[in-house]
Formats: C-alpha cells, structure tokens, sequence
C-alpha cells in the first residue's frame, strides 16, 4: 500500500475542501433561489386572494367581521369598510371602517358630500380608524385602566367652556406635577365598562400653541379659576381619543380631531359609538 507524504495529504485536501467548498456554494445558491420562487408564489397566491376577497367585500352590503358579526355597510355610508383578512385561509372578513367626516351637532355628514357649500363654520371635522371584531360583554377590568373613578374632588377641574370634559390632576394648581395631565382630557358621564374615565389626549399641546404658548408647561402655573376657564378658541393643534377610550359593539379605535373641535367632542365621540353600533348584526 502506497503511503502519501504530508505535503500529499495537504494538497489532497485542500482540492476537496475547494471541492467541498463549491458544492455548499452552489447548494446554498441553489436553494436560494428556489425560496426566493416559492416566497414569490406564495406572495401572488396571497395577493390574489387579497384582491378576490376585496372584490368580495366590496359587492357585499352586510360584509362578515371577526367574531361572527356584520357590519351594514348601507347604514354607514359616510365610512370605507374594507382592508380584507383572510381568517385560516378561509374565511374572507372586513377588519377596518375608516374615514373623515363633519359633524354637525346633531348628525355625521361625509367629508366628500357636495350637497352643502360653503362648509358652515359650525361643523367640525374628525377621522376615524378602528378595527373591527365582536366584542364580547364582560365585567373584567380594562387591562388599561389606570385611574380610579373616585378621583379626589379637590383635584378635580370642571371646565366651564368645555361642558362634558374635566382636568384631573395630580397636584392642587398651580403645580409642576400637573405638566403632563393638564394635556388630557377627562370625558364625564361615558365611562369604561370598569368605570375609568375614557380620556382625549391634546398632545399637541407639548408645543407652543401660536402666540398664546398655551404649553402644558404654561397651564401647570395656572390657578383653578383659570383653569376653569380655560378657553383655547380656534386653535388648531392635534387631539387623539386612543383605542382605549372609544369603543362600540363592533370593535374600537382611534379618533383624531383638533383643538378646536373639542367642545363639541364629548357629545360627538357618544353618538358616534351609538351610531356604529347599530350597524353591527350579529347573527346565531
């Protein structure tokens, strides 16, 4: 038996370890494009069941949601119901109702109705987004609740120009430690199923608010009265009712408006849960 030098061995090897080497490359290439073929499948299969169920959904006037419900599309025409999800591969279901919308006082008209021209000056504009299921009744505490219903009335601030809509603070004004809760709004009346408050969050008032520089900064060094009399008038900056404050029998979400369109706010955001509500079915 012929026996191989060291120098041998190290030249065999380092052909099969280039050989090795070139087959794992090619493997590895290989493979790779067979992922990439089959993630390119799966993705047209998928987008083509998106858009047949879409299709689906779109000639539907009761259109199914998660949990067994139907949304009635005809009795919420102001609103886009839609954004399809295919439950297990099977079941074609609408998760989303979304869009703009004034509010008049007394009813919901669609941002694009054309019937009224020039838009009264009255009417406030809100949009909306909230995902929809079916939600059950229970009696157990909201995982986000964090404010008790009995709030201490000495820091209580009811505002005399916002009727519906309380300060709670965590110091008796003026106070430094109320910086970040005089930004958040206390909706009276339309409590959570555990009985804290549902809230609307100004953040836009983090920044200066035009000359005023009505700051969350600034109204931590009001006093009470002038608390209560708070009045931002037709400044604009942001407001969100997060997904935790508003809520309706077929699902919840979030409203976003402006400052100035809080007074009307409190009234608006009840009606409008009572209003989606009564377009959710749910069948046995």
């Amino acid at each position: 038996m012929l026996r191989m030098s060291r120098k041998q061995w190290v030249k065999w090897f380092k052909k099969f370890f280039k050989c090795g080497l070139f087959v794992y490359v090619c493997y590895c290439v290989v493979g790779f494009y067979i992922r990439e073929e089959e993630v390119a499948e799966a993705m047209a299969i998928y987008y083509a069941d998106q858009e047949a169920c879409q299709k689906k959904l779109a000639s539907m006037k009761q259109v199914p949601i998660l949990g067994g419900s139907y949304v009635d599309k005809t009795l919420v025409p102001e609103f886009y119901v839609g954004m399809p999800e295919l439950a297990n591969k099977k079941a074609c279901l609408a998760n989303t109702l979304k869009g703009h919308f004034w509010w008049t006082g007394t009813e919901i008209r669609s941002y694009y109705d054309q019937s009224v021209k020039p838009i009264p000056e009255s009417w406030r504009l809100y949009k909306v987004s909230v995902g929809l299921y079916t939600r059950k009744e229970t009696t157990e505490p909201h995982e986000r609740g964090y404010r008790h219903v009995n709030w201490p009335d000495e820091l209580i601030v009811k505002l005399k120009n916002y009727p519906g809509l309380e300060l709670w603070l965590n110091a008796p004004p003026p106070h430094f430690k109320n910086e970040g809760v005089v930004r958040t709004f206390v909706i009276t009346g339309w409590s959570r199923r555990d009985g804290t408050p549902r809230l609307i969050n100004c953040d836009g008032l983090i920044r200066p608010a035009s000359e005023e520089e009505l700051t969350g900064k600034k109204l931590a060094k009001f006093s009470r009265t002038e608390l209560e009399n708070l009045d931002f008038g037709k400044l604009s900056f942001f407001c969100t009712v997060e997904l935790h404050s508003f809520d309706f029998s077929g699902g919840h979400g979030r409203v976003s408006l402006r400052l100035s369109s809080l007074r009307e706010a409190p009234g608006m955001l009840k009606f409008l849960s009572d209003y989606l509500s009564r377009a959710v079915i749910t069948r046995k």
